[in-house]
């Protein structure tokens, strides 16, 4: 009796490629699904960047909002010039009274003077310049020395010499006093007239040399100034 093998049928796992082990292959995705999953991710991604873009947009013109209406300090303004500035008497450098040579007698004697000191000074600011110093008569002048316009810097005290002429002795108000002295006054911000009082001494001293100046029998003819 003859005896042969058979075919070997193949065991269990022994099947050309195959792997016991292995997972099931996932099913492969059509292409007209990945394209729409592409253009899905791509809108999504350009939603989440004009929504960024917003976000910051709305933040930054917020912040805008907020800086433009901020509390703002008021703009500097410095005090006025007559608030830093003043101006005192200190004392009569003499006077004079006589007529120019060869002036008629009855003409007013025009070297007729009073001339004393004030000492101006400048408080804390900007500088102030003093333009002018006059006073209200009329029949007075005023001459400055040195001549005006002085300037002041913050603290600075100057003495000025200032001589009052006679222009006219029958209008002058030798018994008033005149206590007044009119400057005009500026800081580079603002210019200001004002007047200063330069106190019962300098209207005694001026009252005083007016009527050495003038005397009584002042000639009342004399036409009053233009």
């Amino acid at each position: 009796m003859s005896g042969g093998i058979g075919p070997v049928e193949p065991g269990e796992g022994t099947e050309p490629h195959e792997d016991p082990h292995a997972a099931p292959h996932a099913p492969r995705t059509p292409p007209a699904v990945r394209r729409l999953r592409e253009v899905y991710e791509g809108h999504r991604r350009a939603v989440l960047a004009l929504g960024a873009l917003t976000c910051a947009s709305a933040v930054f013109a917020a912040g805008a909002a907020l800086y433009a209406a901020r509390p703002r300090p008021a703009p500097y303004r410095p005090p006025a010039p007559s608030q830093v500035f003043s101006l005192a008497y200190v004392d009569p450098a003499g006077q004079d009274a006589g007529r120019d040579p060869g002036q008629d007698p009855g003409q007013t004697p025009s070297a007729a003077a009073f001339a004393f000191t004030v000492r101006v000074r400048a408080g804390a600011g900007p500088a102030v310049t003093l333009e002018r110093l006059t006073q209200s008569s009329r029949a007075l002048t005023i001459e400055v020395q040195p001549p005006l316009p002085a300037t002041l810097a913050p603290g600075e005290a100057r003495d000025l010499a200032v001589r009052i002429r006679v222009t006219d002795c029958v209008h002058v108000a030798r018994n008033s006093g005149l206590p007044f002295l009119e400057v005009t006054l500026s800081n580079g911000f603002e210019k200001e007239d004002h007047s200063y009082i330069p106190g019962d001494r300098y209207a005694r001293d001026l009252s005083t040399a007016l009527t050495r100046a003038c005397p009584e029998d002042r000639d009342a003819s004399t036409s009053p100034p233009s």
